[in-house]
């Protein structure tokens, strides 16, 4: 926390009074008060004609406005100074990589020179070759440029949203065919099921009918069975009987014939 208080008292001291955030291009006038540049165009004549200090009330000239490089470069070494203590390790060197600094003087480029199309810093600006040509701030140059890269966004932007609504339509259609074909094929296989449930009813119904029949089949050839031993044991008991029958009948006749051939030769005798 210690450390922190000469950066605020630096931060201080590089403010401009009238926009309250860092000198940006810093110009100081007669009563030597330091301001942005842009801050300084701002500023209204008085009632006398003549633009007056915002802070000391004292009235200037702004041809004799004059720039201030150094509280420039204290800006951006303050700005620089302040990023460092919050980036994490590693991003400094990478910033020094990504910062393009001027080849002469290393300072930051915030100019553009409108004759000679180059960047300049603030030494370059105020430098003899460049100090008569028109030098505006990088920003201020670059407005055209983004303002066009604005446009091109808003046009792609315009042609990603399309895309996406294109995309976006394509997939619910595609979500509704499936949902279509998922329904569908739930009724054909509803369907099939149904027609499969009443093949096995009818399958179990003609294979109950088969085994009925098989099965009256079976008691009746049982039954037959049974009956057809019973009526040749009784076909066979006559049979017995009637061969005994007939066995006593010819042992009778034979019996019979033997008396009567007996008594016959008796009878002969006798006569």
């Amino acid at each position: 926390m210690a450390a922190l208080a000469p950066l605020r008292s630096l931060e201080e001291e590089v403010t401009c009074s009238i926009c309250l955030d860092y000198l940006r291009d810093p110009v100081t006038i007669d009563c030597g008060h330091v301001f942005c540049r842009s801050c300084t165009t701002d500023i209204r004549p008085a009632s006398g004609g003549r633009p007056v200090c915002p802070l000391c009330k004292k009235p200037f000239k702004k041809e004799n406005i004059r720039p201030v490089w150094q509280l420039a470069s204290l800006v951006e070494n303050i700005e620089r100074l302040k990023v460092d203590k919050g980036r994490q390790p590693g991003e400094a060197a990478w910033e020094q990589q990504d910062t393009r600094l001027c080849e002469r003087h290393q300072e930051k480029l915030h100019y553009y020179c409108e004759d000679d199309g180059k960047l300049l810093c603030v030494m370059c600006r105020e430098s003899r070759e460049h100090r008569p040509h028109s030098a505006i701030l990088v920003e201020k140059a670059a407005q055209p440029h983004r303002e066009k890269i604005l446009n091109h966004l808003s046009t792609l932007r315009r042609d990603r949203d399309k895309i996406q609504g294109f995309q976006a339509k394509g997939e619910a259609d595609i979500l509704v065919v499936l949902k279509k074909l998922q329904d569908q094929r739930q009724c054909i296989v509803a369907e099939f099921e149904q027609g499969h449930q009443f093949l096995r009813e009818r399958e179990q119904r003609l294979l109950d009918q088969l085994a009925k029949l098989e099965q009256e089949l079976t008691e009746g050839r049982e039954k037959y069975k049974t009956r057809g031993v019973g009526e040749l044991a009784r076909l066979a008991l006559v049979i017995s009987e009637l061969e005994g029958q007939e066995k006593a009948c010819v042992m009778s006749f034979s019996t019979c014939m033997v008396g009567l051939l007996a008594g016959s030769g008796t009878a002969q005798d006798l006569l």
